[in-house]
């Protein structure tokens, strides 16, 4: 059995503003086998791992992708430099928690188009950064990379003011190679959405997701 985090030391921050170009459709708004958006998933993920307070942030269709998770507690933080790539999507989201949250510890960053994510395994990587003290990363296994690191992946309030100078297509991932951060293999989690033969092989696959597998 996984542990269970103490709620309300470490934030969740759901990239969700992307315009899906090479999808051709925002994949936010996808919905897997049970009918469930995948910005609602992800979203209710992070609030099943523990984390408080969930801010997603919107910036494409954002309208239409704030709507899908009107009935979560989460809150929602508007990206006006969504089409600079995702470094802007990661500041708006610290900058928001920085501004609102003075008692969190860490911030958990994750990315929507990853279906794999489940609970258990942002669980994990709250209980490798001490809740939200230090650095902790997804692992990432196979392929021709030996080993590779990024999101899902935690940060201690002391990078805040680090991730909210982030820009462009920066992403939080410059961070995590400055000096090894604490990890959690990830396998099959990694797969993430970007073709639309990519969506077709997550729905030929996907079941749902389960808080109890990894």
């Amino acid at each position: 059995m996984s542990a269970t985090p103490s709620r309300g030391t470490v934030a969740g921050v759901l990239l969700a503003a992307g315009a899906s170009r090479r999808l051709g459709s925002p994949k936010q708004l996808l919905r897997d086998a049970l009918d469930e958006t995948l910005v609602h998933r992800s979203a209710r993920t992070l609030l099943e791992a523990g984390c408080s307070p969930v801010v997603v942030v919107v910036g494409a269709q954002a309208d239409a992708v704030a709507a899908e998770v009107e009935d979560l507690p989460v809150q929602v933080a508007f990206n006006a430099l969504w089409e600079s790539g995702m470094g802007s999507s990661v500041a708006t989201g610290a900058r928001f928690l920085s501004e609102r949250s003075p008692a969190t510890t860490g911030l958990l960053v994750a990315a929507c188009d990853m279906p794999g994510i489940a609970t258990p395994h942002l669980r994990s990587l709250i209980v490798a950064s001490e809740q939200g003290t230090i650095r902790s990363a997804s692992a990432y296994q196979g392929g021709n990379d030996p080993q590779s690191v990024g999101i899902p992946a935690v940060f201690p309030r002391t990078d805040w003011a680090l991730l909210e100078a982030l820009e462009g297509d920066q992403g939080a991932r410059s961070l995590l190679r400055q000096e090894p951060p604490a990890t959690v293999p990830l396998t099959s989690g990694r797969f993430d959405l970007d073709t639309p033969e990519d969506v077709q092989r997550w729905r030929a696959n996907d079941s749902g997701p389960s808080a109890d597998d990894d």
